[in-house]
């Protein structure tokens, strides 16, 4: 009786040191296991964090590329806008300066076709006074009236040979000379007619060798 109680004790002793290294074994498995998950997310979470901060990073960049883009493109269209706004001035202001050219081109060309008209008709028969003597070109109206409209429109070749043969009192022959000058001065300036030469010699006052009415008409050379 007293064996079997002993052998019992024995057995109970080992079996308990067994369930206690099977507890201890499963403890530290256990402990290894929380230890390895916590490290994972230790370092899952670290990943995160870097990966976070990576993302943040290139969206940064990224928003400053856009930004930049938008700065850049924005300038662009801003000297597109002025260089447009200026190339539409520079047409503008060219196309007035043209028709302010053509506007004064056309209105030259009508005076001194009358002018040319009236210097004709002066030389080939001055208007008498009240006294039968032939009157100066000074005191003519029309011929004053050109000069002051010259004065302001034409050329200044043109309107100094114009007061010449007002106010200088020029004798016959300069008189038909500077009608001659000034046929020839209009149809340069005015670009017509650029073949023949103006004589060199004034022609007789005869009422056959007088050129009719337009600017670019040319004296009969002598014969």
């Amino acid at each position: 009786m007293v064996t079997d109680v002993a052998v019992a004790a024995g057995l109970d002793w080992a079996s308990a040191t067994t369930a206690i290294g099977t507890v201890a074994v499963a403890v530290v498995a256990v402990g290894v296991a929380l230890f390895t998950a916590w490290r994972a997310g230790l370092q899952l979470r670290e990943e995160h964090k870097r990966s976070d901060k990576l993302l943040a990073e290139e969206q940064a960049l990224h928003a400053k590329e856009i930004a930049e883009e938008r700065v850049l493109a924005g300038k662009r269209l801003a000297e597109h806008f002025t260089h447009s706004d200026t190339q539409l001035a520079e047409e503008r202001a060219h196309l007035t300066a043209q028709l302010q050219k053509e506007r004064i081109w056309h209105r030259r060309v009508d005076l001194y076709a009358r002018t040319n008209l009236a210097l004709r008709r002066y030389i080939e028969k001055p208007p008498t006074g009240p006294d039968g003597k032939p009157m100066l070109a000074a005191d003519l109206l029309e011929l004053a009236n050109l000069a002051s409209e010259a004065t302001v429109l034409a050329s200044e070749p043109l309107a100094d040979l114009l007061n010449e043969f007002m106010y200088d009192f020029p004798d016959d022959d300069r008189q038909l000379a500077i009608w001659d000058e000034f046929q020839h001065a209009a149809r340069t300036e005015l670009e017509v007619d650029q073949v023949q030469e103006p004589s060199t010699s004034a022609p007789a006052r005869r009422p056959d060798d007088l050129q009719r009415g337009n600017p670019s008409a040319v004296p009969s050379p002598d014969p």
